[in-house]
């Protein structure tokens, strides 16, 4: 598995995955799998977020500055969910 950093571009993999915002929440579904994931109102900012472009430190940047929250937490837990999320082939970490 690739070493996920702050430097990292995370995609959402949009060939594998479909995703419904639902009362505050985010609902994904791996299509190869089936399997199906929640994510709760900061997980849901954070894969809104997802976009290709930016980084985990960005990721990380967005929840602290939105929630007020010290930024070494949310880098803990930011990268957590990434990896997490790379795991079940939800999102792809960029070289």
């Amino acid at each position: 598995m690739f070493r996920i950093s702050l430097d990292s571009p995370i995609t959402k993999d949009t060939t594998k995955v479909i995703d419904r915002a639902v009362e505050g929440e985010t609902l994904i579904i791996h299509l190869p799998s089936g399997n199906y994931f929640s994510l709760n109102s900061v997980g849901t900012r954070i894969w809104e977020s997802i976009d290709g472009r930016r980084t985990v430190r960005e990721l990380v940047e967005i929840v602290a500055a939105e929630y007020d929250v010290d930024p070494e937490r949310v880098q803990v837990d930011v990268l957590d969910l990434i990896n997490d999320l790379a795991g079940q082939g939800l999102v792809v970490v960029q070289a």
